[in-house]
């Protein structure tokens, strides 16, 4: 409407059309996430645009929603449709992008022989330990304890979550065999004050006398001497250059002396 000077009026019409924003549903989806790791976030209203206020915690693949945890933080994910008429309508969601943990090293021996046990351990605490080869070596889930089985190697894995977040250290354990020593030979028995000699095919050992009241031995020939009647278990004992022990046994009589009027 105008009027001009001289109080005359005139007026031009239009017609303006006010467009509905689009409705938009709720985002949903799991929105935590580690670091590294995806989650798919959806919206049942097809047709929008996935944004992230953040792409140094989180980014969203723009078509597809699905979030990538890139450091710890949190991001607000944005989806916004827009309808043919230009007009939009945003919906957002809170996603937390959760630490992976630090794992400190795995310290301990890791060599141990085949029916032995050597204890690992690490300076982060609440984590699982697991062996990727238990025909070889067995480990205690909450202690580290390591078992020898068999010879061969496993690795042992320390796994640690935290927030739904995991990460591990790993070692590599070596089982030594133990040494195969063949049975003890010679005569098991003496005379009280006589000897006898003992022998074994795999050199280097080391004998021992269970009763030396009854039988001592000589620790590097195997020469046992009778003390007086009785028995003594003899025992050889093997360390091979893994320091890992085998021993044998065999039993001694020692017969006494006649006795002569």
């Amino acid at each position: 409407t105008y009027t001009n000077s001289n109080g005359c009026v005139s007026s031009v019409t239009t017609t303006v059309t006010i467009n509905a924003l689009p409705t938009v549903a709720a985002i949903t989806g799991t929105t935590s996430v580690c670091e590294g790791a995806t989650t798919a976030l959806a919206d049942v209203t097809s047709g929008g645009v996935w944004t992230s206020s953040n792409t140094a915690t989180a980014t969203v693949n723009a078509s597809t929603g699905v979030v990538t945890g890139v450091a710890a933080g949190s991001a607000t994910i944005t989806y916004t449709v827009t309808s043919i008429n230009g007009c939009s309508t945003s919906v957002t969601t809170t996603v937390t992008v959760n630490a992976i943990p630090v794992v400190a090293a795995i310290s301990g021996t890791t060599e141990v022989c085949a029916g032995s046990t050597t204890s690992l351990t690490s300076a982060t605490t609440g984590g699982t330990w697991s062996s990727s080869n238990t025909a070889v070596a067995t480990v205690n889930a909450s202690t580290g304890v390591v078992t020898g089985v068999a010879a061969g190697s496993a690795t042992i894995t320390y796994t640690v979550t935290t927030n739904g977040c995991t990460s591990n250290a790993q070692a590599t354990v070596t089982v030594n065999a133990l040494p195969v020593l063949a049975s003890i030979g010679g005569t098991t028995n003496a005379c009280v004050g006589s000897t006898t000699t003992l022998t074994n095919t795999t050199s280097g050992g080391v004998w021992t006398s269970s009763a030396t009241a009854v039988a001592t031995v000589n620790t590097i020939t195997g020469t046992v001497t009778g003390v007086s009647a009785g028995t003594s278990t003899i025992t050889y004992t093997y360390t091979n250059s893994n320091g890992c022990v085998s021993s044998v046994t065999t039993t001694v009589t020692i017969n006494a002396l006649p006795t002569v009027a």
